[in-house]
This record gives C-alpha cells, sequence and structure tokens, in this order.
C-alpha cells in the first residue's frame, strides 16, 4: 500500500561496505561511499559525489561531479567536475569546467 504522504527521497547513498558491478541510473544526486566497478550514469540535473575511501573503475557520466574519493576511468559531465584535496583521479575528462585542488592527485587527459 503506497502511503501518498511519504515522498520520494532525492538522495541516493551507497555504503561503505557495499561493492557494485554493472551499470547505475541516478536521476537526482548519489553519494558513494562504497565501490563500483562499471558505470554511473546520471540524468540531467544529477550531482554524483565520491566521498573519501571509495573507489569507481569504470566511467561516470553526470551533470556535475565532485570527487573526494578514488576514480578511475572515463568522466564525461557536461557541467562540473571537482577534485578537491583528497580526491585520486586517473583517466580521461570531458567537462566544460574542471577544478583541481592543491593536494589532489590527477593524472587525466582533459577536453573542454
Amino acid at each position: 500500500m503506497e502511503n501518498k504522504n511519504l515522498q520520494r527521497s532525492e538522495l541516493t547513498v551507497i555504503a561503505s561496505d557495499v561493492n557494485l558491478e554493472g551499470t547505475i541510473e541516478i536521476k537526482s544526486e548519489l553519494h558513494l561511499y562504497g565501490k563500483i566497478v562499471g558505470e554511473i550514469r546520471g540524468a540531467p540535473g544529477s550531482i554524483i559525489i565520491l566521498k573519501e575511501g571509495s573507489v569507481v573503475d569504470g566511467k561516470i557520466i553526470s551533470e556535475t561531479l565532485i570527487i573526494d574519493g578514488f576514480m578511475k576511468g572515463e568522466i564525461h559531465s557536461t557541467q562540473k567536475v571537482w577534485v578537491t584535496e583528497r580526491g585520486r583521479l586517473l583517466g580521461s575528462v570531458k567537462t566544460p569546467s574542471l577544478q583541481v585542488d592543491p593536494g589532489a592527485t590527477f593524472e587525466a587527459k582533459v577536453k573542454m
């Protein structure tokens, strides 16, 4: 039975003890603490945040991506990619806006 007074959550959280393999589709916001091998596809307006300790090996498509964990692979962002001081990125990035904080590990081919 569906409760019409409850609204759907617009935030998806994947915990640190979760390891996923495959493709994930996100409509709004994802906070990743765990590990994903595969592809994360964000819909227009999506925000994907790789939290400290998280690992992604594969491909991310999103509007905005914040990397505070580890990303190895290919990134396509329609708005912005931000690699924080704790973030690590190895791979390739296609985005109109890129921010890499001092202290970040950044080894990537960039197309803007």
